[in-house]
């Protein structure tokens, strides 16, 4: 299904990884190079912490939204450590803001 897997890496990242992966250091450069492999027929899946969702607002609503990019994006939806309390509060809220879906898990 999926042939290639871009992320910022995490720990327990690996379950998620699909096919080729390729290491971003960012969360919105991971969505950006998947884009690129996207357009050029592959079938990226992009994985990363809610803790670096808020880094993608602006290339889900300039780039993934208005040009209709199908891009799958898992989000690890952790809710602790504190420095990941508020964003694991607010993802859900977050991505139906957006009108973007993307999978996610509770931990």
């Amino acid at each position: 299904m999926y042939d290639l897997s871009v992320g910022v890496p995490f720990t327990g990242c690996e379950k998620y990884i699909r096919g080729k992966n390729i290491t971003a250091t960012r969360e919105d450069e991971a969505i950006a190079i998947a884009t690129g492999a996207w357009l050029a027929g592959k079938e990226p899946f992009v994985y990363m912490q809610n803790s670096g969702f808020g880094n993608c607002v602006d290339v889900i609503t300039s780039l993934i939204k208005p040009y209709g990019i199908k891009i799958n994006i898992h989000v690890d939806n952790r809710k602790t450590p504190e420095h990941h309390a508020l964003m694991g509060k607010i993802f859900i809220k977050l991505s139906e803001l957006l009108e973007y879906e993307p999978r996610r898990s509770n931990n």
